[in-house]
Order: C-alpha cells, then sequence, then structure tokens
C-alpha cells in the first residue's frame, strides 16, 4: 500500500509475526496495494481490532509490531481528518510509545524509525495543525495540538507554553492549569538565545538553530538584518498564570500557596514578586499589595524594567501609582517607549467619563457653561498626554498605535496643521 499521506513510508510493514492469523493476510493484501481506498483504509482499521483481543497471549515482539501498526493507523486518521483529530492524535503517541517501551528489554525493530522519522513529523504535524487552529481562532483545539507536540517531544518545553496560552486564550482553564503545573515541575523556563535574519527572497523574518548557521546563510547573501535576541525567564510567567488561574477558579488559597512556594524556590526572582503582587491586587488585598510592591522597588532601585512592569499590574486599580512607577522608569531610562506609552495612557484615562457627559448635556445656557468647563477639562489631558505620545512616536516613527493617538490628540484639539501630518501616516 503506497499511503499518500504523511508517514506513509512506516505503514503496513511486516506482518510476518502474525502470519497465520486471516485478518493479517487480508492486511497483507492491503499492503501490496498501489491506490488503497478509504475502503481500505475502513477495513485495515477493522481488521486491527480483530487482533486486539489475541494481543494478550502475543509475545513481546508481536506485541510490539501491533502497537506500531495500530500507532500507524492512528496517524492516518489524523491527517484524513485534522479538524476532529485529537483523540486519534492522542491515541497515535501512546501507541507508539507502548512499542518503544516494550522494545527496551528486547529487539529494537521499531524504535529508531519512531523516534528518528515518525515522532518528528508527528511533531511537525501537531504544529502546523495548532498554527491553523489559531489562524481559525479555534484556540482550544490549538492547545491541544501545541500539547500533543509536547508529548511527542517532551524536551520542548516551548510547545507545552504554548498550549497552556493557547488554552487560556480558549477559556480552558482546566487545561491550561495542567500544562503551566507540568511546565513548573519539570523546570521550564524559556531562557535561551533567539538567531533571526530576513529572507531575501520572501521578505520574511526567519528563525536559526545557531548563530554559526544564520552567519553562513547571511555571509552567502541570501539574508539580511541579522539579529541575535537574548530570551527572558518565562518562569515567573508560568508561576503568575498558576496562580491566576487558581484565582479564577476560585480557589484563592491554592492560588496564595502556589505563588508563596514559588517565592520560596526563588527568593531573589522580581518577576515572581510582581506576579505574588498581581494576585494580592486581584482579589482586592491592597495591603499585601503595597507591601509586595515595597519589596520589589527596594530590591531593584535602579531597574527601569521591574518599574515598568509594576507600572502595568498597577495601571487598572491603582492609576496614580502606576503613573509614578512609568514615571520612575523614564528617570532610570528617559527613551523607554513603552513606559512613555503608559504615562500618556493613563492621562486619558478619565476622558470617556468626561466626553459622556459632554454628549447629554443639552444647548440651555447652563449645559452650554458646563459644555465649555468639561472642555478645557478635556483638553486639559490632551495637553498632558501629548508630550508623552510625541516623544514615544521619535522613537519609534512607524508605530501605527502611537500614530493614531497622535492623530485623534491633534484633531482634537484643532491642531490641523498636526493632525493632518500624522493622519498622513496611517496605514490602511
Amino acid at each position: 500500500m503506497k499511503v499518500t499521506y504523511v508517514l506513509a513510508a512506516s505503514l503496513l510493514l511486516s506482518l510476518s509475526a502474525f502470519a497465520q492469523k486471516d485478518e493479517l493476510k487480508a492486511l497483507k493484501k492491503l499492503d501490496d496495494k498501489e491506490k488503497p481506498t478509504p475502503a481500505d483504509f475502513t477495513e485495515y482499521g477493522r481488521l486491527l481490532k480483530e487482533v486486539e483481543p489475541k494481543i494478550a497471549a502475543a509475545t513481546p515482539e508481536q506485541k510490539a509490531e501491533y502497537y506500531y501498526y495500530k500507532g500507524s493507523y492512528g496517524v492516518i486518521q489524523v491527517m484524513a481528518n485534522p479538524a476532529n483529530s485529537k483523540a486519534a492524535f492522542e491515541t497515535a503517541i501512546a501507541d507508539l510509545n507502548q512499542t518503544i517501551e516494550i522494545e527496551k528489554t528486547g529487539k529494537k525493530k521499531y524504535t529508531k524509525e519512531i523516534q528518528e522519522q515518525i515522532f518528528p513529523e508527528l511533531k511537525t504535524g501537531a504544529i502546523t495543525m495548532a498554527q491553523t487552529a489559531v489562524d481559525q481562532k479555534n484556540y482550544k483545539l490549538a492547545g491541544a495540538f501545541y500539547a500533543a507536540a509536547y508529548k511527542v517531544d517532551p524536551n520542548d518545553g516551548a510547545q507545552l507554553y504554548n498550549a497552556a496560552a493557547m488554552a487560556v486564550n480558549g477559556q480552558d482553564f482546566d487545561s491550561a492549569l495542567e500544562y503551566y503545573l507540568q511546565l513548573e515541575k519539570v523546570g521550564f523556563t524559556g531562557e535561551g538565545t533567539n538567531f533571526s535574519a530576513k529572507s531575501k527572497a520572501t521578505g520574511q523574518v526567519e528563525n536559526f538553530p545557531n548563530k554559526a548557521t544564520m552567519d553562513v546563510a547571511v555571509q552567502r547573501g541570501l539574508y539580511t538584518d541579522a539579529k541575535v535576541d537574548k530570551l527572558p525567564s518565562l518562569r515567573g510567567d508560568i508561576v503568575k498564570n498558576i496562580a491566576l488561574i487558581y484565582a479564577q477558579k476560585g480557589e484563592v488559597d491554592k492560588a496564595k500557596q502556589a505563588m508563596t512556594n514559588a517565592r520560596k524556590a526563588n527568593p531573589e526572582d522580581s518577576s515572581l514578586i510582581i506576579a505574588e503582587a498581581e494576585l494580592y491586587l486581584k482579589t482586592k488585598d491592597m495591603a499585601k499589595y503595597k507591601e509586595l510592591i515595597t519589596e520589589a522597588a527596594a530590591k531593584n532601585p535602579n531597574d527601569a524594567v521591574l518599574f515598568y512592569n509594576l507600572g502595568v499590574v498597577s495601571s487598572e486599580a491603582d492609576p496614580a501609582g502606576a503613573e509614578e512607577y512609568y514615571k520612575k522608569a523614564l528617570t532610570i531610562k528617559p527613551d523607554y517607549f513603552d513606559a512613555l506609552v503608559g504615562v500618556g495612557a493613563l492621562q486619558l484615562v478619565d476622558e470617556k467619563k468626561i466626553v459622556d457627559e459632554m454628549n447629554k448635556l443639552t444647548t440651555s445656557a447652563k449645559d452650554n457653561a458646563r459644555y465649555e468647563v468639561l472642555k478645557k477639562k478635556k483638553d486639559g489631558l490632551y495637553n498632558k498626554a501629548l508630550p508623552y505620545f510625541e516623544k514615544a512616536h521619535q522613537l519609534k516613527p512607524d508605530e501605527q498605535y502611537v500614530i493614531s493617538v497622535l492623530a485623534g490628540l491633534y484633531q482634537a484639539l484643532e491642531r490641523t496643521n498636526d493632525y493632518k501630518a500624522m493622519k498622513a501616516k496611517v496605514k490602511a
């Protein structure tokens, strides 16, 4: 059988271990077919079911072969119907792993092929289906396929991290918690180095496994704009999400315990202090929140990123405190783009409330007077926000969010020429 799906070469190999069985003779006939039909695949599955009750009395070699075929058939089901293949994918992986487990104490007929050929292809297929699901905004399914990719390659914790993130996006908090707990258990941090360059052929930025490979590609003239980026630790994010999911599920004590355990294991990790502070902020324990924020600031008085993050977690519940943290970050690093945008955005927090009141006013003399008071107040907010957004624009002239905000501010302040100049920079 010359199966045209992924992993076709791994399907329906030697059936000698079951040569006397009628169903396996039938499988042999299927194996000889050049162009199998959907009916052939159905028959193959039926025959495997007939073998299943007899496998308990088989030899280890026969059992390994059976699970190999069963796993391969699962792969066919996955490729034939990706949209509904989560269970088939997981079963196929389990069956192929069963083959490897059986062969640990005997002849390794299939282990190398599974580990070096089938699993890498399965992993690629799982990631591809996950990305397709993301494009379709089916985040729950995407999470399941990223998790399947991790099961195939447990050394690639990034795929399980992706699975957790997608599960959160898909409101599948139970699965997300399971994934984050596994990441914490194996000690995944995500730290490393990313090597990338822009392809001259496609114009897309692509990643490379190491610097040497990237350098060769650039030297050959195939790529430009080579970059080496340090990937920060994701440990704080993982622990924070474990705690926040517990909190989301109403298990506040578990949330606090999870964070306490993480802090004990990593007492100097400022990201965990911030994560714990955010947890107490969300549970309205402002006293504990202030205590943790003070601790984080004291530990890292010259860390602009820390103060920016403090501003982010404080912005909703404590805007005045958030502004203070953003400005502290800017004192340390005056060209901190994100902090500039953060301060600018905080100046506009009361804008909607003012505009809503203005829209409710009538044309009476009293309301006209009130309108002028509100307009002056609103313009004051805009004028306070402008310097921050203008400096951010100088740092990143093509940043569309900043351009759109500036265009709106200029228009509201009736700075027509500035508005037209900024509007011209807006990309369709």
